[in-house]
């Protein structure tokens, strides 16, 4: 089943930011924000742990495939 905005996912692969030189760990979760169909891809915002920050994560965007992620969660208001 094809990914749908704001499911909940998490990471199959270590994922390196688009912006900057840190890499995303394996198995870190984030949701969907836009989807995109050519080719199929995913922006995701993942939240990183941060234990020196207030509210304990900093964010990243990402674009992935379909294939570099998991659906952990489907969003209930776009599935009802």
């Amino acid at each position: 089943m094809r990914a749908k905005l704001y499911d909940r996912v998490q990471t199959l692969i270590d994922v390196p930011a688009d912006f900057d030189n840190i890499v995303i760990p394996k198995d870190t979760q984030g949701t969907i924000i836009e989807c995109y169909q050519h080719p199929e891809g995913y922006a995701i915002d993942l939240a990183i742990p941060n234990a020196h920050l207030v509210g304990g994560f900093t964010y990243k965007n990402v674009v992935l495939t379909p294939e570099k992620f998991k659906v952990v969660s489907y969003a209930q208001s776009i599935r009802e």
